[in-house]
C-alpha cells in the first residue's frame, strides 16, 4: 500500500512538473541536491529519529522545491514517521496553521515543526509565536536556514522559554544543529549542538542535549524575582523607592537554590504587590502570575498556592507547602462567673427535671391518698391541700437534701429514702463535679470552627467575612459551588467591602473586632495570630486541603532543576525546618518585646510578673459569688411570694365580704320587685272592680226612671 502511494505521488508529481522521461526526473534531483547541499531528506529523517519522534508537520512556502516535498514525504514514510503538511503561502493558510497550533498548546500535546520559508516569514512566525504565547517544552520549531549566516532580528525574536532548532549547511551533504537552549546563561543566541554528516550520519543521539545538564550550572546568571511581603514566607520593607527584603522561610529557600544552581537573584516590587486569582472579564490575568504569564518575570516564589485558574497561566514546580484553607475569629469571649452555678443545667436538663418532679409528687400523693381512702387514720383538710404539700416536700428535698414528712406509713418512708438518695448521690454530685469542671477552667462563648456555623453567624450575628484579593481562596470563594457559594453570595449581600490587601491587615482587623472573620490558608494564619497574640483569635478546624508552589514561565526549560532540588529538601524535612524556625524567631521575638514591657511598667519585680502573667490563674473567691447571687434572687423571689400570698389572702377575704353584700343586696332587690309586682296587681284588681261596679249602675238608671 505504501509503495503505491508512493508510486502514485511520484506520477502526480512527474505530471505537475511537465516531465517527458526519467532522465529529467534524475536531472530535477541533481538539481535540488545542489540546491539543498546534498541529501536533506536524508539529513532530516536521522535528526527527526534522533529527537525522538514519530511525527513531525512540515511547514512550507513556494520557496520550496515540489520535488524535494515529494523526496522528503518518502524519506518519512519509509522510516514510519508520520507527517502533516501545510502550505503557508497565503494568509489564510498561515492562520489555519496557528489555529491548529493553538489547538495543541491548549491540549498539551506534543509537536515538532519543520519551517521551510523564507527569512523574512520566518521572523514573522517567530513574533506570532510569542505573541499567542504558543510556547511549551513540547513544542520544537525547527527551521532549515541553509547556508547563511544568522539574522540579528530573528535572533532577537527567539525567547528563552522557546525550543528552537536551526539547521544550516555550510558545505555539501553536512549539515550543522543549533540550538537556543544550549546554554543556561545567555539569551537569544544559537549554540551548535551537533551534526550530520553523509559518511557518519548523526554525531550524537539523541539530537537535542539533556536540559538537566544545561541548567545544571547557571553560570551565575541575574534573575529579577518579584517579591510580596507575607510573612512567614517573605519579610519585605517597603521604602520609599525601594525595597528590603529582611528574612522569610522563603527567602532562606531561595538562597539554597541559587547555591546549587549557581545563579543571582535580585528582588523587585511587583506593581499590584499581589499574586493574581483568575482571568478578568477583557482577558487580562492581574497580579505576579499575570506579569509571569506575560513573560516579564521568570519564577514567583512564596506561598503561591495551585488552582486551576492558575495552572492556565504558570507552571508549577513540586510543591513547597502542604497547607489546607482555615478561618480566624475573635478569641470566645469568658462567660460570666457569677452565672457558674445554673450553667451545668443545660436546657436538655429542664425537662428531665420537671417530670421527675411530677413523678414523684404523683407517687407520693398516691402513697398517702390511697391507704388513707381504705382505712382512715386520721382526717385530711382537703386532696388539693395534699397534692400540694406533697409538691413542696419533694422540692425541698431536691433543694436541700432534708426535709419531715408528717406520715409514718413505711412504704412512704421507703420512697422519701429513695427519692432523697438519687437526689443526693445522682443529681447532687453530677451538679458538683459539673460545677467544679466549670470553676477550674471557665466557660467560654460558643466558638465558630466550620464554614457552616459561619454562615449561621453571618445570617444571625451579622459577621463579616473578609478575604485577601486576588488570593487562591479568593478564587475559590468566587468561583465556588455549594457553602462557598453561599458565603460568597452574604458577602456581597451583606457586606460594602470584603477585600483586604493582605492577611497581616485582616488579622489585625479581627483583633479589633467582635464580628469580623478572615479566611486564608492555616500556616500563614497560624503565623500571624502568633504575632498578635494567641489570646486574641480562634482558629478553625481545616475546611480544605490546598498545596503551595514555585509558579514558573509557561514552557521554563529548568523547572525539573527546581524540582530535583525541592524533592530533596522536602523529603528531607529542610523544608518543615526552615517553617519551624520561623516560629522559633517569632517566639524569641514576642518573649522579647512583651518582657520589655513588663520592664518598663516596673524594672525591680518584672521577672517575676513575667513568669505569673504566663501562668494559669488559680480558682478564688469571685468565682463563687454566683452563689451569693442565687441566694440573693431566692429570697428576693421568697419575699415576693410572701407578699403576693398576703395580698392574695386579704383580697380574698375582702371578696368574700362584698360577695356576701352582694348577694344580700341582689335579695333586697329580687324581694323589692315581688313586692311591688303583687302591690301593682292589687292596684289593678282595685281598679277593674270599682269599673265594673260603675257599669253596673249606669245600667240600672233606664229602669229607676
Amino acid at each position: 500500500m505504501r509503495k503505491f502511494i508512493l508510486y502514485f505521488s511520484l506520477l502526480i508529481l512527474k505530471a505537475s512538473l511537465g516531465l517527458k522521461s526519467y532522465t529529467e526526473w534524475f536531472q530535477l534531483k541533481n538539481d535540488y541536491e545542489i540546491t539543498y547541499g546534498g541529501e536533506l531528506n536524508v539529513a532530516l529523517v536521522d535528526i527527526t529519529r534522533g529527537f525522538p519522534t514519530s511525527e513531525i508537520t512540515i511547514i512550507y512556502d513556494n520557496t520550496m522545491d515540489s520535488y524535494f516535498l515529494i523526496q522528503l514525504t518518502q524519506s518519512f514514510t519509509k522510516k514510519d514517521i508520520s507527517i502533516c503538511h501545510f502550505n503557508v503561502s497565503s494568509v489564510r493558510n498561515l492562520d489555519q496553521y496557528f489555529n491548529y497550533l493553538s489547538i495543541i498548546y491548549k491540549n498539551h500535546m506534543k509537536l515538532y515543526n519543520l519551517f521551510f520559508v523564507n527569512k523574512k516569514l520566518a521572523e514573522h512566525i517567530l513574533i506570532e509565536i510569542r505573541e499567542t504565547n504558543c510556547i511549551r517544552r513540547n513544542l520544537i520549531y525547527i527551521f532549515y536556514w541553509g547556508n547563511e549566516n544568522f539574522q540579528r532580528y530573528f535572533l532577537r525574536n527567539i525567547h528563552e522559554a522557546m525550543k528552537v532548532v536551526l539547521i544550516t549547511n555550510p558545505r555539501l551533504n553536512t549539515y550543522r544543529i543549533y540550538y537556543n537552549q544550549a546554554t543556561s546563561h545567555r539569551k537569544h543566541h544559537l549554540s551548535m549542538v551537533n551534526w550530520w554528516t553523509k559518511n557518519k550520519n548523526l554525531f550524537n543521539h539523541p539530537t537535542l542535549p539533556n536540559e538537566k545538564l544545561i541548567f545544571k550550572d547557571f553560570k551565575k546568571k541575574l534573575i529579577n524575582v518579584p517579591v510580596i511581603h507575607k510573612p512567614p514566607w517573605h519579610f519585605v520593607k517597603y521604602n520609599n523607592n525601594s525595597i528590603e527584603v529582611i528574612g522569610g522561610r522563603d527567602y532562606k529557600l531561595l538562597n539554597l537554590l541559587s547555591q546549587k544552581l549557581n545563579f543571582r537573584f535580585q528582588y523587585e516590587d511587583p506593581p499590584d504587590r499581589i499574586q493574581g486569582s483568575s482571568f478578568n472579564a477583557n482577558g487580562t490575568f492581574e497580579g505576579v502570575l499575570g506579569l509571569i504569564y506575560k513573560r516579564s518575570y521568570e519564577f514567583l516564589l512564596g506561598d503561591v498556592a495551585l488552582t486551576l485558574e492558575r495552572s492556565n497561566v504558570a507552571d508549577f514546580s513540586f510543591l513547597t507547602l502542604a497547607d489546607s484553607g482555615a478561618f480566624v475569629t475573635h478569641a470566645p469571649a469568658m462567660l460570666n462567673e457569677a452565672l457558674a452555678l445554673i450553667r451545668p443545667f443545660h436546657w436538655k436538663v429542664w425537662p428531665a427535671i420537671i417530670i421527675t418532679l411530677i413523678v414523684c409528687v404523683v407517687i407520693l400523693y398516691v402513697l398517702i391518698e390511697v391507704p388513707n381512702r381504705y382505712r382512715p387514720r386520721k382526717s385530711r383538710r382537703s386532696q388539693n391541700n395534699l397534692f400540694l404539700d406533697s409538691f413542696w416536700f419533694i422540692v425541698r428535698l431536691f433543694l436541700g437534701q432534708s426535709e419531715r414528712l408528717n406520715d409514718n406509713s413505711l412504704k412512704v418512708r421507703l420512697f422519701v429514702v429513695l427519692v432523697s438518695l438519687a437526689g443526693t448521690y445522682v443529681i447532687g454530685d453530677m451538679y458538683s463535679a459539673n460545677l467544679t469542671s466549670l470553676l477550674a477552667k471557665p466557660g467560654r462563648e460558643k466558638s465558630i470552627n466550620n464554614l457552616f456555623q459561619l454562615k449561621e453567624s453571618m445570617i444571625n450575628e451579622y459577621y463579616q467575612l473578609y478575604v485577601e484579593k486576588h488570593s487562591s481562596t479568593f478564587g475559590l470563594l468566587e468561583n465556588g459551588s455549594g457553602i462557598y457559594g453561599t458565603l460568597w453570595k452574604l458577602m456581597n449581600e451583606n457586606q460594602k467591602s470584603y477585600l483586604i490587601d493582605s492577611v497581616e491587615e485582616g488579622v489585625r482587623l479581627v483583633k479589633q473586632n467582635l464580628n469580623v472573620a478572615l479566611i486564608a490558608g492555616r500556616e500563614t494564619l497560624f503565623f500571624d495570630i502568633q504575632r498578635f497574640g494567641v489570646t486574641n483569635f480562634h482558629l478553625s478546624d481545616k475546611i480544605n486541603t490546598a498545596y503551595s508552589a514555585m509558579a514558573f514561565q509557561i514552557g521554563c526549560p529548568y523547572i525539573e532543576n527546581f524540582n530535583k532540588i525541592l524533592m530533596a529538601v522536602f523529603e528531607a524535612g529542610i523544608l518543615t525546618k526552615l517553617t519551624q524556625d520561623e516560629y522559633e524567631k517569632l517566639g524569641k521575638q514576642h518573649f522579647e518585646s512583651h518582657l520589655k514591657k513588663e520592664l518598663q511598667l516596673n524594672d525591680d519585680n518584672s521577672v517575676g510578673k513575667k513568669e505569673n502573667s504566663l501562668k494559669l490563674k488559680a480558682i478564688n473567691i469571685k468565682m463563687l459569688q454566683g452563689a451569693f447571687y442565687l441566694l440573693f434572687i431566692g429570697h428576693f423571689i421568697a419575699t415576693l411570694t410572701l407578699i403576693f400570698e398576703s395580698i392574695h389572702k386579704k383580697q380574698s377575704k375582702l371578696y368574700k365580704n362584698a360577695r356576701k353584700s352582694k348577694l344580700r343586696l341582689k335579695l333586697d332587690k329580687k324581694i323589692h320587685v315581688i313586692v311591688a309586682f303583687f302591690a301593682n296587681v292589687r292596684v289593678r284588681i282595685r281598679i277593674l272592680i270599682r269599673n265594673y261596679i260603675n257599669e253596673a249602675i249606669i245600667s240600672t238608671l233606664e229602669y229607676i226612671e
